[in-house]
């Protein structure tokens, strides 16, 4: 609360301006006009006038001020999650991410409040009927898949940004393949974490069509170094030996002290 008394009543009125003021698309008049023929009771989150603000009207009208736009934005957003005002929240950080598309936090932050957080909340909030908490939660679930594709455009080689898109996928989507997919990319960049090559593989294992490859991929890793020889991927091994029908004695003999190969909890990631 010192920070917000310590910054200048202008600032919020240049961020009004900003984006009232200064963005006036035809996204938006179209966008109200198919809503209200729907009769839905909110815009899909994600796709309002505030996100369709260019990063170089930002940049022009800002100029120097954009940090100090941009952590009174964040300061506003983290009022927003303690109110669960989730579109709010995406409001303010499509304006954060525009004025510093190069902070990676920034699209983690976003990433975990709307694929994680605010589809919790729809879970759970029951102050809505079903359908309405159903079609948020999807909603809020793809958003946050879209604002992970803009923001691995903008950082390209970035692991945090895939690793909190692998654990929308894995959560709330429900999409194995996606997140074998997702992992698929980590392993190969140059700060990918070591359990990367184990998680592809396990993901693929689960992705329906893709046994065979996954099953090849992981006796690789089994065979190449010990400490691949992790309890999750002993596991994912002898589920496939079953699915494939492995004979006997080309299974993998059963081995002790196999320790658990987890770097998830809670929705945020670890690093085991």
């Amino acid at each position: 609360m010192a920070i917000l008394r310590r910054i200048p009543r202008w600032i919020p009125a240049l961020v009004l301006l900003a984006a009232f003021g200064l963005i006036r698309q035809p996204l938006e008049h179209r966008l109200r006009e198919e809503l209200a023929t729907a009769n839905l009771l909110l815009p899909p989150p994600g796709q309002n006038a505030m996100q369709q603000m260019s990063q170089s009207t930002l940049l022009g009208t800002l100029g120097g001020l954009r940090s100090l736009v941009a952590t009174y934005l964040v300061i506003e957003a983290f009022n927003h999650f303690s109110n669960k005002e989730w579109d709010e929240l995406q409001r303010d950080y499509a304006i954060v991410t525009n004025l510093e598309p190069r902070d990676e936090h920034h699209w983690v932050t976003v990433i975990w409040h709307i694929g994680i957080n605010a589809t919790a909340n729809m879970q759970n909030d029951m102050r809505l009927p079903e359908f309405e908490r159903k079609r948020r939660y999807h909603e809020y679930a793809l958003s946050a898949v879209e604002l992970a594709e803009r923001g691995i455009e903008q950082l390209p080689d970035s692991v945090p940004i895939r690793l909190q898109l692998a654990e929308v996928y894995r959560e709330k989507l429900r999409d194995p393949c996606a997140v074998a997919r997702v992992y698929g990319e980590i392993m190969k960049l140059p700060s990918a974490p070591g359990y990367a090559e184990r998680f592809y593989g396990y993901f693929l294992a689960d992705c329906p069509g893709e046994e065979e490859q996954a099953y090849a991929y992981l006796m690789r890793l089994y065979h190449a170094e010990e400490r691949h020889h992790k309890g999750t991927l002993v596991t994912k091994i002898r589920e496939l030996e079953e699915k494939l029908g492995i004979p006997p004695f080309q299974r993998i003999p059963a081995e002790s002290g196999e320790e658990n190969d987890s770097a998830t909890q809670g929705g945020k990631i670890l690093v085991p």
